[in-house]
């Protein structure tokens, strides 16, 4: 059964203390909310300061293990839940976060596909803001 994907990537905002581990886990699901199988896919993550920048802050892959891919359970808006979905998982070290120099820096998420097409998953911005415990 052929699905039909937006792929427009959602954008989000992920808010982080700097000196703290980042491990949001994003699902992937269809429109109509069908489990999508990422078996052998990859997935890689670039943060920047800008859009525009050439820099890049952290260069995150499945090969670096700064990326998994992950299956779990997602919760949907409506309190559904949608059992064995696959999904991204950031691993964002507090060695990294604590690192951090800057206040707001932007990021995006591609799966690459078996056959090396290159999708586009999630992009945002990371915002880090001051750690309190210490």
């Amino acid at each position: 059964m052929a699905t039909t994907l937006d792929l427009r990537p959602p954008a989000i905002t992920i808010k982080f203390d700097i000196g703290k581990t980042i491990k949001p886990v994003f699902y992937y699901l269809s429109p109509t909310n069908e489990v999508i199988s990422l078996v052998d896919y990859t997935a890689r993550m670039q943060v920047r300061l800008t859009y525009a920048s050439t820099d890049t802050i952290w260069d995150l892959t499945t090969e670096n293990g700064g990326l998994d891919i992950v299956t779990g359970t997602a919760t949907l808006a409506d309190g559904t839940t949608v059992a064995n979905v696959q999904g991204i998982k950031l691993n964002i070290t507090a060695t990294q976060t604590a690192a951090v120099t800057w206040d707001t820096a932007v990021f995006d998420i591609e799966l690459i596909e078996p056959g090396l097409d290159v999708l586009p998953f999630i992009k945002g911005t990371l915002k880090a803001g001051p750690e309190v415990t210490r």
